[in-house]
């Protein structure tokens, strides 16, 4: 098994699910671009990585009206651009530093939250696929979405990450006769800096997955090798759900 494409960038390379994705690729020799908006943090998961073959850029994707232009900016430092994983992204507790109810969120933290994982993320595949199909580029697209979408929706993380789901599965059916394979994964409780304010420990016994324990990146980025690997193709428009039989979700 090898990656269908071997010239990737990873939005929300810098931390958590994303980092371990482009360490994945660049241990099987692909050429990857990492971007955040944290010019610091890619720095350091840059030097975690420690790969000749890994580059990052500092990069805000709610600059909609930038994304060709950093396409093509990647392009010229890899070599070429085939594969796009789509892994930036804003919790709630993130945003709110208080929880997940719908009470515990204002307008305008609603806007900061809705502008990044659902208007950003929207624009970002559609003009990953314009970026492909301009070029008759037969590419990969993997979407980061979560598990909270199959739980009960009380708030914009849930909605906005179900919105992900459904536009892969659309775009992946309507674009994979152009050699474009979109699918994406929906993780449970990963331990990542997104839960580390009830997420203390990797050993830390975790009951509301079934496997009473966190998921690791590292397993979420074997997934990703799959699913963007020469195997992967026959898995296309899909959500894999990986959430160690998390008891809350409904789906």
């Amino acid at each position: 098994m090898k990656l269908r494409n071997d010239k990737i960038i990873v939005f929300g390379g810098g931390s958590g699910i994303g980092k371990a994705i482009a360490k994945r690729f660049c241990d099987t020799g692909a050429k990857v671009l990492i971007t955040g908006r944290n010019e610091e943090k890619l720095k350091n998961a840059a030097g975690e990585i420690n790969s000749e073959s890994l580059y990052y850029k500092a990069f805000d994707i709610t600059n909609i009206k930038e994304h060709i232009i950093l396409f093509h900016e990647t392009a010229e430092i890899l070599g070429g651009l085939n594969g796009f994983v789509n892994a930036a992204a804003l919790g709630t507790s993130q945003c709110t530093d208080r929880g997940y109810e719908p009470w515990d969120i204002t307008p305008e933290e609603w806007d900061t939250l809705t502008d990044i994982n659902f208007k950003a993320a929207f624009f970002l595949m559609r003009n990953e696929v314009d970026y492909m199909l301009s070029k008759k580029i037969r590419g990969n697209i993997l979407n980061i979405a979560s598990n909270a979408a199959c739980m009960d929706i009380i708030g914009s993380y849930g909605a906005s990450k179900q919105a992900v789901i459904k536009w892969t599965r659309a775009l992946g059916k309507r674009y994979g006769h152009n050699g474009i394979i979109i699918n994406g994964i929906a993780p449970g409780a990963t331990f990542t800096p997104m839960i580390s304010n009830y997420a203390k420990d990797i050993n830390q016994k975790y009951e509301r997955h079934a496997i009473e324990r966190f998921i690791r990146p590292d397993e979420i980025a074997e997934l990703a090798f799959y699913l963007m690997s020469d195997y992967g193709e026959i898995v296309c428009g899909h959500t894999v759900v990986a959430d160690g039989g998390d008891n809350a979700a409904t789906l």
